[in-house]
């Protein structure tokens, strides 16, 4: 395919990583049918204030050159995208607003958080939002390197990777939380008879990572990531080596990227677990199709559940995605 004809792709970045993978996930999946030019645009929020008034102006703005300049930080690259793609809720407004600015097709990933569904193309979510260009994905977008997850090799050390995250999105653990979770984490070493490896999370906290180093014994960690003392992001190798993965409900990103390396998944669970609604029906699903399994803490240990079964085969998240967005690609050739 000749240059001139590679699709440029915006992708707005609000620092967070979640959401970067996302959008990196829906630029992935237009790579596989089409050469693209990925182009990051960082962004940040300079007036709070004006980003809610932008979100109540939305469907009336005319000059969205001023709104850009008096809500964000933000260099634009040069030219004229084919798409622009975001997710995470301090995008929203800049993407509606750029996509009426250079008159380009939009998407988003994500829920919608008051702002109107008609200032973008298409919006992917896992929880159905009611509106006609509500794309609904069995999964959320991933980039490819963790969508194509190599096969584990034979004859392989059985490891389990363990995603230890913490407080937030509604979820609340305390010690004795931990306490259960180690306890968990023993007697399925002791059953499957594997090692672990296991890292925790800038959520996860220095007391609760003493409890956890206390109470697992070094010979069950093949390797462990104690974030507070030495963060690395082993997140994608741990889940390429191992042949089961035990992941903390709270963050559905680590829960999505755990389920996209076709392991056995389990998700712990606090016994203070209130997600909102639109996290506690995508785990739901999850759960429906065979997915995840999950582990309410609370619970005593009477035996380790057999792993989850998936409901027919491992869905094609990048072709629904492809499939989606093709129609607002008009005259880009696919390779």
């Amino acid at each position: 395919m000749a240059g001139a004809n590679k699709l440029k792709l915006w992708l707005l970045a609000d620092g967070a990583p979640g959401h970067w993978s996302q959008s990196q996930g829906i630029a992935d999946a237009l790579a596989q049918a089409h050469e693209v030019e990925i182009l990051r645009v960082m962004l940040k929020v300079r007036s709070s204030l004006w980003k809610r008034l932008g979100r109540l102006c939305l469907p009336w703005i005319r000059n969205p050159a001023f709104w850009l300049a008096r809500v964000y930080d933000l260099t634009l690259p040069a030219g004229q995208p084919d798409l622009i793609i975001s997710s995470g809720a301090n995008t929203l407004l800049a993407n509606a607003l750029l996509a009426r600015q250079r008159q380009a097709p939009n998407t988003y990933s994500g829920t919608l958080k008051g702002y109107d569904a008609s200032a973008y193309r298409v919006i992917f979510t896992v929880v159905g939002l009611g509106v006609p260009n509500n794309c609904v994905l069995p999964l959320p977008p991933v980039p490819a390197d963790i969508f194509n997850v190599p096969e584990l090799a034979t004859g392989a050390e059985p490891l389990v990777a363990v995603l230890v995250g913490g407080d937030g999105a509604g979820y609340e653990f305390r010690e004795a939380d931990w306490q259960a979770m180690a306890a968990w984490l023993n007697a399925l070493v002791a059953e499957r008879g594997a090692r672990l490896l296991l890292t925790t999370s800038r959520r996860t906290g220095v007391d609760a990572e003493r409890l956890l180093k206390a109470a697992l014994p070094a010979d069950a960690l093949a390797q462990a990531v104690w974030w507070s003392e030495a963060p690395q992001p082993v997140v994608r190798d741990f889940l390429s080596r191992a042949s089961c993965v035990v992941v903390t409900e709270e963050s559905l990103t680590m829960v999505a990227e755990s389920i996209y390396a076709r392991r056995q998944v389990y998700t712990l669970m606090p016994r203070s677990a209130a997600p909102n609604d639109n996290d506690g029906r995508a785990l739901a699903a999850y759960a429906e199709a065979g997915l995840i399994q999950r582990i309410p803490l609370e619970q005593p240990i009477q035996a380790i559940p057999g792993g989850p079964e998936l409901a027919g085969g491992f869905p094609d998240v990048p072709q629904l995605i492809r499939s989606a967005l093709e129609p607002y690609l008009a005259g880009k050739q696919v390779s």
